[in-house]
């Protein structure tokens, strides 16, 4: 029996051990090691353990060597095939290892209790193990029993992790002999038993010798525990039992994700987690549903790899790329595709995995690709114009290095990004500018640095020998978006020689582009859309609009644009029929057909209780976008139904139109002026980028968003903000003293080969027309990158961008306020899908009350056309067309003066309005100032009224009023120039559709 002071000093060696105290288990070994006292066997047996495990506390190692090939998943013509292999890539002192193995065949020679046995023999085996002697490591585990000895005096709990090593030791000296059935199932054992023994509460993997904060490479080597763990789930997967393995990876991630320290094993747990994904990946192939059931563990997955990764990687030195960051981003971006998940919160979890890889590979071009992609996705026009500027920098860089290469003959470094991913993210950045942000000068741009690209790669490696070939179909986009600027150019262009070489180009190039895909919709569609508009050829646009229907009969644009070209035929009943079967097409079709409000109730009553303000209403048949073309696609069903049966048939279709209006628009009208960029969201999601930890796997949580900061336009945090220091720090040293840099892709000098392009104005405020008052635009983040363009926002020159960055006192929050407070009409909101879809569900109902009050006006209901009216201006208080159609009324009660302010205030808002310039030409003839309205039609029919009618007849008629007056040697010559007017506008009229083909121009 032992004293009671020797019982108390085995409970403390039993503690020191279980926590990997080895200095005071030695110092309390000694106590008992003195040679004839009660337990000296067993100190000279924890002396020696203790010894071990502190040379193997000193052993130099590393985890990124140590585990970087077990666990390797190989594809082959017989399946997925995982490398199982036990790593021991360190460097061991023999020596002293071997001075251990005498002292305990020493300590064996004595007289030993079971217990003292049963721990001598551990031991040894760890020393053996330990020294790659796996024969004899493996000859004194297998006397032992594969059972958990019974608790004893001296080791009640440590014994628990002797048995763990015994087994863990007997396991992979198996899979060394390659019986993985029997390495399997001692771990099993092993981990079972275990579990047995420990209450529910407490940890199954509990790291010894690792406090928070210390070096990994100070970790202990080998967790028994966690060995367990990890080596079970690797020998189901290298037996081929992909289902059990990839469940048995699984709990091992569960139970690592609690351990304490958070980083213990993260170079591991690294590999494991990127191997799990790899295997979850392989489960879901082809299957959609399985694809949606993983949704959320694929999506959890990520982010934990995102955070491992923090953990192991720090901040790049110079030319270090660390290419496993680089590989999850390209498996997130591939996993997000694969699971479908693209709602905003799901789009916002893979943003968050991205902006967390832009801080581990400091501007990478690859992590921007994938962010221009996404935040065009999600929606957040402005920061993916910010991402796309940046990743045309980076790129530019690395192509001087790929055309160095080419020109001496060697070999490209494979880190570069391709030339055709570069040119597909070009495609997405000129879209971006063309369609979301209206910038035609910079989609320009964009084309003509792809254009560059493929011509300089083809002169240097004419032979693709070390550059692939670009492909037709991204040629085709190229050719597309340049035509389409070169469209969209034509339409803004003021002078008749411009516009018509513009408009040439706009041909050439998307005929080029259906040639060279012809099964590319948006080709054929802007083709057509371009013929329309420019050349009035409806029967060219017709069978291009065709072939565009053929290819997506989904998609609404191109159905909507061969109604419009039927109705410029005159041919009203086949339009409502072409109306009616794309109409039911859409799954928008329902909520319009079944929407059959209460006859009683009026159009004004309808539409306060289904548009206005209902709170409730949702889009549950499909997206908004898709609802927009739909409803826009019902509108000119109602006109046509105008036209052609007459307008008490169109009020008629009012109330279900306004019912349409509540169903497509309802949750955009419900949603309000909040913010919607990727700041706002992630911080009303709970994300704050920079601050993901390995700790945060352990809840879920996020951390707490007043880590972003601000940004000096909406006064919300802003996620660009908050990365710009590292994220695009080079474009921090512009604009300290409120000068801009310029943009890294300004227009183009030699704008083309066929047209030139307009330039752009010297300073970025500056109205692209003459006349017309520079417009304040509102602003969001990363003002630092912002750079001045024609189409784009930029803050004010006398406001130095450092300032806002770099003060975070009163200074700064004061002059948000100023900017808030000195909102107008022109300023425009920060380019998201939201904002968009908020100013297209104010024009839209606008645009349903105008057409309310044209039919009223058409029925001489003027009292009630003068209350639609109202109603519009309600709806969108700076429309140019309501206060048009108000102006109209009060020149058709004579109040002339009154007409005048309205159309001056239209055109004021708008420059380019025709109806407006019109209207004003005509009050101005009204009033007797002939030449006044002489002067304005000739610049409005040379300008953007060129295939206006009516401009034209006024013209002729003015012409025509004139000549009367002259004197026979000038008449003839202005009654010519009256008939050929006054025969242009006819022949206009002729081909003149229900509604202005310039309302599908994206």
């Amino acid at each position: 029996m032992l004293s009671s002071r020797h019982q108390s000093v085995l409970k403390e060696i039993d503690a020191a051990r279980c926590v990997g105290s080895w200095s005071t288990a030695s110092a309390l070994a000694a106590k008992l090691a003195k040679h004839g006292s009660p337990g000296h066997v067993f100190g000279s047996i924890v002396s020696s353990e203790a010894e071990l495990e502190e040379y193997l506390a000193k052993v130099e190692w590393s985890p990124q060597e140590h585990w970087s090939d077990d666990g390797i998943m190989q594809r082959s013509s017989n399946g997925v095939r995982v490398t199982a292999r036990y790593p021991m890539n360190i460097s061991s002192s023999p020596k002293q290892l071997e001075a251990l193995e005498k002292r305990l065949q020493k300590i064996g020679k004595h007289t030993l209790s079971d217990e003292e046995a049963y721990q001598l023999s551990v031991v040894t085996a760890k020393v053996y193990f330990y020294g790659s002697k796996f024969e004899q490591c493996q000859a004194a585990v297998d006397s032992l029993a594969t059972t958990i000895p019974d608790e004893g005096a001296m080791s009640p709990v440590y014994v628990r992790q002797l048995y763990m090593a015994q087994m863990v030791m007997r396991g992979i000296t198996a899979e060394m002999h390659g019986d993985m059935d029997t390495a399997h199932s001692m771990y099993d054992t092993a981990l079972v038993t275990l579990k047995e023994r420990l209450s529910s509460q407490a940890a199954l993997v509990v790291p010894r010798g690792s406090a928070a904060g210390a070096e990994k490479s100070h970790e202990e080597l080998v967790n028994w525990a966690e060995e367990a763990l990890y080596r079970r789930a690797m020998a189901s997967l290298a037996q081929d039992n992909i289902d059990r393995g990839a469940d048995e990876l699984a709990v091992y991630i569960r139970v690592m994700d609690n351990v304490t320290p958070a980083t213990f094993r993260v170079f591991r747990r690294l590999r494991a987690n990127r191997l799990h994904m790899q295997l979850e990946r392989q489960s879901i192939g082809t299957d959609s549903s399985a694809a949606a059931q993983a949704k959320e563990r694929v999506m959890a997955s990520h982010r934990r790899q995102m955070a491992l990764l923090k953990a192991t990687y720090a901040f790049p030195r110079a030319n270090e790329a660390h290419a496993e960051v680089l590989a999850e981003v390209d498996g997130a971006a591939r996993d997000w595709e694969l699971v479908r998940a693209f709602s905003r919160v799901e789009s916002l979890r893979l943003l968050e995995v991205l902006y967390e890889a832009v801080f581990l590979t400091f501007n990478s071009p690859q992590v921007l690709r994938h962010l221009v992609h996404v935040l065009v996705r999600f929606g957040d026009y402005h920061e993916a114009r910010l991402a796309f500027v940046t990743y045309r920098e980076l790129v530019e860089r690395q192509l001087e290095r790929v055309k160095k290469a080419l020109g001496s003959g060697s070999k490209i470094d494979s880190g570069l990004e391709s030339v055709n991913n570069i040119l597909r993210t070009v495609v997405v950045g000129a879209r971006l500018f063309l369609v979301h942000l209206d910038s035609a000068h910079d989609c320009l741009s964009v084309v003509h640095f792809a254009n560059d690209l493929i011509d300089d790669v083809e002169a240097r490696d004419p032979d693709h020998q070390i550059i692939p070939p670009v492909p037709e179909t991204i040629r085709a986009q190229v050719a597309l978006w340049k035509g389409a600027a070169h469209g969209r150019l034509a339409q803004r262009s003021r002078e008749p020689s411009n516009r018509a070489d513009h408009h040439c180009a706009a041909l050439q190039l998307l005929r080029q582009a259906a040639e060279l895909n012809p099964q590319l919709y948006e080709a054929h569609y802007f083709l057509a859309l371009e013929l329309a508009l420019g050349t009035r050829d409806i029967a060219a646009a017709t069978a291009a609009a065709k072939k565009a229907a053929a290819l997506d009969a989904t998609r609404l644009d191109a159905w909507h644009l061969l109604v419009l070209l039927s109705t410029a035929r005159k041919d009203y009943a086949k339009a409502l029929q072409i109306c009616e079967v794309a109409m039911r097409q859409s799954v928008w079709w329902p909520a319009y057909n079944e929407s059959q409000p209460d006859a009683n109730k009026s159009e004004e009553s309808v539409a306060h209780s289904h548009a206005l303000h209902d709170k409730d209403a949702k889009a549950p048949m499909g997206s908004v976008d898709a609802g927009m073309d739909f409803f826009g696609l019902a509108m000119t069903h109602m006109a046509i139904e105008g036209r052609h049966h007459g307008f008490d048939t169109s009020l008629d279709a009012q109330p279900r139109l306004f019912a349409l209006y509540a169903s497509v628009f309802g949750s955009v009208v419900a949603a309000g002026d909040e913010s919607d960029d990727v700041a706002s969201a992630m911080e009303a999601a709970g994300i704050s980028i920079g601050l993901l930890a390995v700790g945060d796997l352990r809840t879920g949580h996020h951390t707490h968003p007043s880590h972003l900061v601000p940004s000096q336009a909406s006064g919300r945090p802003s996620l660009a903000r908050s990365l710009a220091r590292s994220v695009f720090s080079k474009h921090t040293r512009f604009s300290s003293h409120g000068e801009y840099p310029p943009l890294p892709f300004s227009a183009s000098e030699d704008a083309g080969e066929v047209a030139d392009v307009p330039k752009l104005p010297d300073h970025p405020g500056q109205s692209d027309h003459p006349g017309q008052p520079d417009q304040p635009k509102r602003q969001r983040s990363m003002p630092h990158l912002r750079a001045p363009s024609g189409d784009g926002s930029v803050l004010s020159a006398d406001i130095p961008t450092e300032a806002f960055f770099d003060k975070h006192g009163g200074g700064r929050s004061s002059t948000v306020t100023h900017m808030h407070s000195n909102r107008s009409v022109y300023s425009t909101a920060v380019a998201t899908r939201q904002s968009h879809q908020r100013a297209q569900a104010r024009r839209a109902l606008c645009s349903l009350w105008l057409a309310t009050g044209t039919a009223f006006v058409a029925l001489q209901r003027l009292d009630e056309a003068g209350g639609a009216v109202a109603e519009a201006l309600a709806a969108w208080p700076e429309s140019p067309e309501a206060l048009t159609m108000r102006g109209q009324l009060a020149a058709a009660e004579g109040q002339h003066v009154m007409a005048l302010n309205e159309f001056h205030a239209a055109v004021a808002l708008e420059a380019n309005n025709i109806r407006a310039a019109v209207a004003l030409a005509c009050v101005e003839h009204e009033l007797g100032r002939r030449d006044v309205a002489l002067g304005l039609l000739k610049n409005i029919t040379r300008a953007h009224g060129w295939c206006d009618p009516e401009a034209w007849y006024w013209l002729g008629r003015l012409e025509h009023e004139l000549a009367l007056e002259c004197d026979s040697d000038a008449r003839t010559q202005m009654l010519r120039r009256a008939l050929k007017y006054s025969s242009y506008a006819l022949e206009l009229e002729s081909s003149q559709p229900v509604r202005p083909f310039s309302i599908l121009r994206p």
